[in-house]
């Protein structure tokens, strides 16, 4: 029996994956570096930001370390993410309110820092909705290692197998994974034939993942 349902945040329940691009944008051009949209789809999306720096620095001409990029990243994502909620994708406030309304514990398991998660849980109100918010702050490896997923189940007193994780690329499918857990996986314009072997369900839509939680589990 279904008892929890965890999210995924960025990608999943906010729209930020252009935003995440952009930003590195605005960081490599300041060393004369273009990025295309299509590399960054194919290799960053949804992967935690050290991961990119360490990816840019190995394929990129930058004059400093993956650790200098990523403080330097880090700077850009407070200004960004940490005093403006970005936009939900359709169909997820819609969603996380149907899970609540079914009594299932639930919680957001993210590669992102804390700082970018609280934007979403004051300004979209989420905070009534996840009593359980596990970040990268709170683990020592960040997706696709399974901490953050561990760490969410531990604080919902919940096994894997009573829960699921909605998640919306392939790093975060293999986190969930290795946690255990089976993944429903929403596909968006960065995730797109991207490689989700082993995910219970790929569907298009935060809809469609509703749909198929009703079916599956009689909800």
């Amino acid at each position: 029996m279904l008892q929890g349902v965890i999210f995924d945040h960025d990608g999943t329940l906010v729209d930020s994956e252009r935003k995440h691009y952009l930003l590195w944008v605005q960081l490599l051009a300041e060393y004369g570096c273009d990025f295309p949209e299509d590399e960054y789809k194919a290799h960053l999306a949804g992967v935690p930001t050290h991961f990119n720096a360490e990816y840019l620095v190995a394929h990129y001409p930058l004059p400093l370390s993956a650790e200098e990029l990523f403080a330097k990243r880090e700077l850009l994502t407070l200004d960004a993410f940490g005093k403006e909620a970005c936009p939900l994708i359709p169909g997820a406030q819609t969603l996380v309110e149907w899970v609540a309304a079914r009594s299932l514990k639930m919680a957001i398991a993210t590669g992102a820092a804390a700082l970018e998660v609280q934007p979403t849980l004051t300004q979209h109100g989420f905070a009534q909705y996840f009593p359980i918010v596990a970040t990268r702050d709170d683990v020592t490896h960040a997706k696709p290692a399974p901490d953050v997923y561990l760490h969410a189940l531990q604080q919902m007193q919940l096994n894997a197998d009573a829960c699921i994780a909605i998640e919306d690329s392939p790093t975060g499918l293999r986190s969930a994974l290795a946690a255990g857990l089976p993944c429903i996986v929403v596909l968006n314009e960065y995730s797109r034939g991207l490689d989700f072997s082993g995910a219970t369900v790929v569907v298009e839509s935060m809809q469609a993942a509703q749909q198929w939680l009703t079916e599956h589990y009689g909800l």
